[in-house]
């Protein structure tokens, strides 16, 4: 009888240590697995609304001690990859030296290229992909892609892309998914003053404020200064679709040239845009109101300055010029403010 009874008490052990290492490796999610998980996406198509976010839900059959890598390509109409990754140095066939990243119109990829990733070091990817990177034992994946907004209605547009793996991957996938766009259309009326270029004799940044050139955007309602855009390069005002309805005036300006000249007698190449999102996207050049040589107001050019008028109703806004003509090169206006006020605010 002590035997039998010794013998149930070691197997009630045995099966008892069997249960609590079983119960341990179901809970315990840092023991890793062998093999290489199925990612498989949830669903193979986003419809977004231009500058909204298309995220892409992804299973992983289970979790794994590594990171995850997966490989994104923008594909063409044909199917192919596009390249994402353009050479500024050095052999584009292997991978050394810099590259740049290509802008697309529709879409910007929050991740590395295959070259700011490190790729390159296991191999040329050919300039194209992107990796995004998910770390140990994710489960579920959200994979998101940036829709870019325009001011033109162009209807709806869909963006295909590749997820594959890598060849470092720690898990299998091979999906082509897709963004289907459409148009946003706003309300708000945004105003944008833009000189950007390449036309200084110096080898000054012509947005640079402190070593290049200054312009201004200003907003006046009921006679007060309700908006001003002094430091950015493009400038940019924005009367919402919430603000009062009412004439609105917008000053456009070249405060100072800081100095910077053009042996040719170049112009600034600005132009003033009007857009209102989904709508209309009206372009002015006004770069014949500024020559370069005559530099800013700051610099005793009194002309440097030339106004518009916006009447707002509503969602609806008209806009005219300093001589009356709807979206049209202005005449030169006197500023409002003094020049010594002007110097106060933009300090």
């Amino acid at each position: 009888m002590k035997n039998i009874h010794k013998k149930i008490s070691y197997s009630l052990i045995i099966v008892f240590l069997l249960g609590l290492v079983t119960f341990s490796c179901e809970d315990d999610d840092s023991i890793a697995r062998r093999g290489k998980p199925a990612l498989t996406v949830m669903s193979n198509s986003v419809t977004v609304t231009e500058g909204e976010t298309a995220v892409f839900s992804i299973d992983v059959e289970y979790g794994v001690s590594e990171k995850i890598d997966i490989r994104i390509d923008v594909l063409d109409a044909d199917g192919n990859p596009v390249v994402t990754a353009n050479p500024t140095d050095g052999d584009a066939t292997t991978g050394n030296g810099f590259y740049d990243r290509v802008q697309f119109e529709a879409i910007e990829v929050p991740y590395p290229t295959w070259f700011e990733s490190g790729y390159f070091e296991y191999g040329y990817q050919g300039g194209s992909g992107y990796i995004a990177s998910f770390p140990a034992f994710t489960e579920t994946i959200e994979l998101n892609i940036e829709t870019l907004q325009d001011f033109i209605q162009e209807g709806s547009k869909t963006v295909n892309l590749r997820l594959s793996a890598t060849s470092l991957m720690q898990a299998t996938i091979q999906e082509d998914i897709s963004i289907i766009i459409n148009d946003y259309v706003g309300n708000d009326l945004v105003t944008r003053l833009n000189w950007a270029g390449d036309y200084l004799d110096s080898a000054a940044d012509p947005c640079d404020i402190n070593t290049g050139l200054d312009l201004d955007l200003e907003l006046i309602y009921d006679g007060n200064y309700v908006q001003t855009s002094y430091n950015d390069c493009p400038e940019q005002l924005t009367i919402l679709s919430s603000d009062a309805d009412g004439i609105y005036t917008i000053d456009a300006s070249f405060w100072t040239a800081n100095g910077n000249t053009s042996v040719d007698g170049n112009n600034v190449p600005v132009t003033i845009d009007f857009m209102k999102d989904g709508v209309f996207l009206e372009s002015v050049d006004l770069s014949s109101l500024f020559p370069l040589n005559d530099g800013g107001l700051n610099d005793g050019n009194d002309n440097a300055i030339t106004s518009f008028s916006v009447e707002k109703n509503g969602n609806t806004y008209t806009i005219t010029d300093s001589n009356n003509t709807q979206i049209a090169q202005g005449r030169f206006a006197d500023y409002r403010l003094s020049l010594e006020e002007k110097r106060v605010l933009k300090n």
